[in-house]
């Protein structure tokens, strides 16, 4: 019936509303549901649509749309050269479409058949190539944004490639590596790197803001884990050349190239380039602007993240440089919401590089200054309008996780703290759903932060009598909290019991018949926690 509207001279909001609803079929439909002719009828009204000069841009955005939903289906017709050529066509010509609706709708069709169809892309690639530069380059930011997905959907394909077939590409033991982003390399590179300056002025203050700077640099960092060492002379001359510059944009933008290209190279090539740049770094996080400072924090924990580790040969981190990281990045802490996330991201990946057990650690000198540190951020008067408060107790957790033995006395202060700070949550007085929802937060938090607590010390028997000693506590205020309707607080309040419970073994059982009310309740309530 559907396909039947689609013939003779029928009115364009038929032609449309068959499009979009035949595209909704495809969607929700199986593959295994539909024989080969019903799915070359589909495809071949789909892209005559995409063709169509009747009925304006709406039919071919809704056969765009029915395309997208349809290549699942489109196997068979990608096998065969005639009719992918075809299908190929008919997508490229609607990249140049007056409409830029159609446009992206056509690029997302070209992101879908650069996972689904990888190995039929090669023919197509020197085209392809044209087609997203100029998007990149000249078109609106929702089609470009597509253009630049295209990238990283091939990127994100060939690093699965490599990591299901190891060092063998050549496609006898699984799929062809056909390395196309190493191909397109340094053309490829050079349309990225134009995209990094291209910032929003509030992008840092907006967690959901995604532009096409941000696609940029997330599509070269795909690119680094892709093609390894050779990004480095590529990249590394634009780090150069405008780290310094006065105008913002490019000093932030150099800051996020660097940041971008630090997971994928090897150690041996990082290590030197890394050594130079941190000093740089942590001069830059007292840069005048706040977004430089933002993607310096963030660059700082990836450094962190991928290449700290006193096991290496030459640590980037080192006795002399570790008191000056520090001190920058807690007076950094106190700087906007957004860069105190990122700072306590670094934070987190510091400690987290540290985490070979042990009687001491590097770190050691300065716990106790870190904890006092985090719990002031955590506590901040603007906390409850960024994310900065959840980053902090995530930190203290991956903090307090990799203590030693000579911090752990800290570790065993801080359980009072936390206790007390448990109770004044159940104390807030709750009007508005949004004091609901801030008590709920804090109360996930810290339950959180006690959980890795009693962990730590119910993981030694030095320190699990001290556990013991707030055991009774600590179970009057998880029930508290289970008293709350609150679904996530519930989960990380369970979590909290279940590590005391392994702590306390046997003695748990005291607790039981409490407990077992709200088990029972949960078990009732499954739904509600789904």
């Amino acid at each position: 019936i559907l396909l039947s509207n689609m013939g003779g001279p029928q009115p364009s909001h038929l032609k449309q509303a068959t499009l979009e609803t035949l595209g909704y079929v495809c969607e929700e439909t199986s593959a295994e549901l539909l024989a080969q002719d019903q799915v070359n009828a589909i495809l071949t009204v789909v892209v005559q649509g995409m063709q169509t000069t009747e009925g304006g841009s709406d039919v071919m955005l809704a056969a765009a749309r029915a395309l997208y939903n349809a290549l699942d289906f489109a196997e068979s017709n990608f096998e065969n050269n005639t009719e992918r050529n075809y299908i190929m066509r008919v997508i490229c010509e609607a990249t140049l479409s007056p409409d830029a609706r159609v446009r992206q709708a056509a690029f997302e069709c070209l992101v879908s058949i650069s996972s689904t169809y990888y190995e039929k892309l090669a023919p197509y690639m020197q085209d392809l190539f044209a087609i997203t530069s100029k998007a990149v380059k000249e078109d609106e930011e929702p089609v470009a944004l597509q253009a630049i997905e295209f990238w990283s959907s091939l990127c994100d394909e060939e690093i699965a490639i490599q990591e299901e077939c190891g060092t063998n590409i050549s496609g006898e033991l699984g799929r062809t590596y056909f390395q196309f982003t190493k191909q397109a390399l340094p053309a490829l590179v050079r349309l990225l790197l134009e995209t990094l300056s291209q910032q929003e002025e509030d992008q840092d203050q907006d967690g959901g803001a995604w532009n096409l700077s941000m696609a940029g640099g997330t599509c070269l960092g795909l690119v680094a884990r892709t093609v390894g060492d050779d990004i480095i002379p590529l990249v590394i001359p634009y780090v150069q050349e405008n780290i310094s510059k006065p105008e913002w944009r490019l000093r932030e933008a150099a800051t996020y190239a660097f940041g971008s290209i630090l997971e994928g190279p090897s150690l041996e090539q990082l290590t030197p380039l890394v050594n130079v740049a941190i000093s740089f770094m942590l001069n830059a996080m007292k840069d005048k602007n706040s977004h430089v400072k933002d993607t310096t924090a963030w660059t700082l924990s990836r450094i962190f993240e991928f290449l700290h580790s006193p096991t290496t040969k030459n640590p980037v981190i080192t006795p002399a440089n570790l008191p000056v990281i520090l001190e920058v990045l807690l007076e950094s802490m106190e700087d906007t919401p957004n860069v105190a996330e990122k700072v306590c991201g670094a934070i987190y990946f510091l400690a987290q590089g540290y985490d070979s057990g042990g009687t001491t650690s590097p770190l050691s000198p300065f716990f106790q200054g870190i904890v006092q540190a985090l719990f002031l951020t955590a506590d901040r008067e603007d906390a409850a309008d960024s994310s900065v408060r959840a980053s902090a107790y995530e930190t203290l957790n991956e903090v307090v996780r990799c203590c030693t033995e000579d911090t752990v006395t800290i570790v065993m202060q801080l359980v009072p703290v936390i206790i007390q700070k448990l109770n004044e949550t159940l104390e807030m007085q709750v009007v508005t759903p949004d004091d609901r929802e801030q008590q709920s937060e804090v109360q996930a938090l810290l339950c959180g932060v006690l959980q890795v607590i009693i962990q730590k010390l119910g993981a030694s028997e030095l320190t699990k009598c001290v556990m013991l000693q707030y055991a009774d506590q600590l179970m009057i205020l998880f029930l508290r909290v289970l008293a709350c309707r609150s679904a996530t607080v519930h989960e990380e309040a369970m979590l909290a019991i279940g590590a005391l419970a392994y702590a306390t073994g046997v003695e748990f059982r005291k607790y039981m018949p409490e407990l077992y009310r709200y088990l029972e309740l949960g078990l009732q309530n499954f739904e509600e926690y789904q």
